[in-house]
C-alpha cells in the first residue's frame, strides 16, 4: 500500500512511524514537508496522485478537497470535519481517533457479542480538571479509577466522559447481561493511542474496503480493530459471572 501523510502534530508523526512497521506498506510519503528520515520508503511529495490513501491529523486541512479531486480515499482524525462540497462522490473515513475510532469500534464489537437484553457502559478520558463527584470509572493503569460525568444515558447504554489532567488517556467498555459482566479497557499515552487510531484508519482505507461517501470506524469495527491491534494497541479484559 502507498499512503500519503499530511500532518501538523505529534499524532501524525507517530502515526507515520507506526505505519512504517506495516509489512504491506510500499511507500509512506509526507505531503509538502521535508523528510529527514534516511529510509528510502519515505519521501516528500508535492501531490497525492497515485496513492492508495491520504491521512491527516489536521482538523482544518484542505487535503480532503485534494483527495476528492484526485479520487483518493482520505482518512481524517477529526470527528466532525468540514468535508468539501461533493464529498458523497469521494471516500472518507472520519473520526479515526481514540474516542470515535477505537472507543466506539470496541463498543460496537462488545455490543454485538452480548445479548440483546444486556446493558452497556462506555467511558473515555478527555483533557480537563479531575472531578470530585460523579460516576466512578476504573481504567487500566496508569489512569486508574476516576470520576466522570454522564454524556448520554438510555435504557441500554450509559456514556461517561472522564476528565484527566495529564498525558494519559483511556477507554472502558463494559457489558452486563444478568449475572455476567465483561469489561474491556485500554490506557496509554494519549498521543500514542491517537496515533494508533489514525494509523489503523490508514491501513483499512488503503485496503479499499470503504464504501463511497463518509464512513465512521465503528461501521467497519472488525477490520479497523484488527488493524489497531496489529499496529500495537493493547487491551485488558475481564469477565465474571456465569
Amino acid at each position: 500500500m502507498r499512503i500519503a501523510l499530511d500532518y501538523t502534530s505529534e499524532i501524525g508523526i507517530r502515526a507515520g512511524k507506526l505505519l512504517m512497521g506495516e509489512a504491506s506498506l510500499e511507500m509512506l510519503a509526507v505531503v509538502r514537508r521535508d523528510v529527514r528520515d534516511p529510509d528510502p520508503g519515505i519521501r516528500r511529495v508535492e501531490t497525492i496522485d497515485g496513492f492508495d490513501a491520504v491521512i491527516t491529523d489536521d482538523p482544518s486541512s484542505t487535503i480532503a478537497g485534494e483527495a476528492l479531486e484526485a479520487g483518493i480515499p482520505c482518512v481524517l482524525w477529526a470527528g466532525s470535519p468540514d468535508l468539501p462540497e461533493g464529498a458523497t462522490d469521494g471516500t472518507f473515513l472520519i473520526g479515526s481517533n481514540l474516542v470515535d475510532g477505537i472507543g466506539r469500534a470496541l463498543l460496537t464489537r462488545e455490543s454485538s457479542r452480548s445479548g440483546d437484553s444486556s446493558r452497556l457502559h462506555f467511558a473515555w478520558t478527555e483533557p480537563g480538571k479531575p472531578l470530585g463527584h460523579g460516576d466512578i470509572v476504573t481504567f487500566p493503569d496508569p489512569v486508574g479509577a476516576r470520576r466522570g460525568s454522564r454524556r448520554r444515558s438510555t435504557e441500554r447504554l450509559v456514556e461517561i466522559a472522564v476528565p484527566v489532567p495529564d498525558e494519559w488517556a483511556g477507554i472502558v467498555v463494559g457489558t452486563q447481561d444478568g449475572d455476567r459482566t465483561g469489561t474491556v479497557g485500554i490506557a496509554d499515552l494519549a498521543v500514542h493511542l491517537e496515533a494508533i487510531a489514525l494509523a489503523a484508519g490508514a491501513v483499512v482505507t488503503a485496503q479499499g474496503i470503504l464504501p463511497d461517501g463518509s464512513t465512521l470506524p465503528d461501521e467497519i469495527a472488525g477490520p479497523y480493530l484488527e488493524a489497531a491491534f496489529r499496529i500495537g494497541l493493547d487491551a485488558a479484559s475481564f469477565v465474571s459471572g456465569d
